[in-house]
């Protein structure tokens, strides 16, 4: 008798998914969708977990020397600064949205390669990220069907999107040529494609992996926290008062010390954390695939071979894990933790062997261009507008990339607290 295969993906809205498709038990793994790269390959997309292991410690050697960054992400923190306060002397709207990208690759860049991209001293994009931009703009509409996009890559020939697609990836290749060839300076802190090189310079057939993870630090390292910025700086302009909040706790803290704001600022810490539920960097990202045993969420069994998608965008915002679940309310996080029902849906960075190495200079570099922005500047919408193109236009592909954001700032001068903490 002749069968026919039915549908073999399912999209699982349960709090439990990340425990169960990503805890330390697991059995899942990637999804196909990870095949995008092929025959590159990178820690996010390889799908074998051996190898994802051995490349995860690689990346390890390079973010471990997280603390001695913080003198090299404040430069491009003063750099952005910089150009905000041009825009105050000249009475000019910023142009938040192509700010907050500008930092998070030109730091990316200077973080992997040990070469900023320079759009913050240009103040403007450089040609390569918008590249990137169009070329991932195709993982949204096209990422439920990963056999599609790799038909279009073989087959179609090598015209618009396409064309940026392929562009960028050889100009991933030639940074990484260029780095291979450029001197070490021993005085400086290595970048992270030292420990790479270095690997890949003790083992054969590496190459795939320098282009593949060129292409995961620079994507992976920037837009998410330029979204995130996006995101929670659109808040704060709607909810002066949690401004207020954060910049009392920043009157007696070293806004230059990521660590100290991190222990001594609750409220910017808890900020962030809902700027991070109700905006994730990832929102429908990280499809996993049940092996032969299939698994079992919340009760209910789900066969083998079937793909899992777990949109951290519909899940972080469940009534039944946060009251007033679609409101932005950091209180939630440290003085009425009663408002987080269930605790198990909110993993913003993943959770197990595929959690985000980056998290600590993620968190970093949020906390730092927060607290420097808050203590220097007030600010408000635009004239005439309220922000409402941020959620409007916010667009899925892969990582969030939310809609256009034109903040006023304006200097505290000679501002001082008379309310206590």
């Amino acid at each position: 008798m002749l069968t026919f295969p039915g549908p073999s993906e399912i999209t699982v809205f349960h709090p439990d998914v990340f425990a169960v498709i990503d805890g330390p038990r697991t059995e899942c793994i990637k999804s196909d969708w990870y095949d995008l790269l092929h025959p590159n390959m990178s820690l996010v997309t390889v799908r074998d977990k051996r190898i994802h292991t051995a490349r995860r410690r690689q990346w390890k050697y390079g973010l471990n020397a997280k603390d001695r960054y913080q003198e090299r992400v404040l430069r491009y923190v003063d750099q952005l600064d910089r150009c905000i306060e041009a825009d105050v002397a000249t009475g000019r709207v910023s142009e938040v949205t192509d700010l907050f990208y500008w930092f998070g690759f030109d730091r990316m860049g200077d973080f992997i390669f040990n070469k900023a991209f320079d759009m913050l001293s240009r103040q403007q994009w450089h040609h390569v990220i918008l590249l990137l931009q169009r070329a991932l703009s195709i993982l949204g509409p096209l990422g439920p069907v990963p056999w599609l996009v790799q038909i279009a890559f073989k087959v179609l020939p090598r015209t618009g999107v396409l064309k940026d697609w392929f562009d960028m990836m050889t100009w991933c290749e030639a940074q990484m040529l260029d780095r291979m060839e450029s001197p070490e300076n021993p005085s400086e802190t290595p970048d992270v494609a030292h420990y790479l090189l270095q690997d890949a310079r003790q083992r054969r057939g590496q190459w795939p992996w320098l282009t593949g993870d060129s292409i995961l630090a620079i994507v992976a390292g920037s837009e998410p926290t330029a979204a995130v910025l996006v995101a929670t700086f659109y808040e704060l302009a709607k909810n002066p008062n949690h401004t207020h909040l954060i910049w009392l706790e920043l009157q007696h803290v070293d806004i230059r010390d990521a660590r100290a704001l991190s222990v001594n600022c609750p409220h910017l810490e808890a900020v962030i954390a809902e700027a991070l539920r109700l905006y994730p960097a990832l929102p429908t990202g990280g499809n996993r695939k049940t092996t032969q045993h299939g698994i079992t969420i919340g009760g209910t069994f789900i066969p083998p071979d079937t793909t899992i998608v777990a949109p951290r965008f519909s899940i972080f915002r469940r009534e039944d894990c946060y009251e007033r679940a679609n409101e932005f309310i950091p209180e939630r996080w440290y003085k009425r933790p009663e408002m987080v029902k269930n605790k198990s849906g909110y993993t913003p960075f993943g959770t197990g062997h595929h959690s985000c190495l980056g998290r600590v200079v993620a968190m970093n570099d949020l906390r730092l261009v927060i607290a420097r922005l808050i203590s220097k500047y007030r600010f408000r919408f635009s004239p005439g507008e309220m922000g409402d193109g941020v959620i409007k236009d916010l667009r899925d592909q892969f990582t969030s990339n939310p809609g256009r954001l034109r903040l006023v700032f304006e200097l505290r001068e000679g501002e001082v607290s008379s309310d206590p903490l």
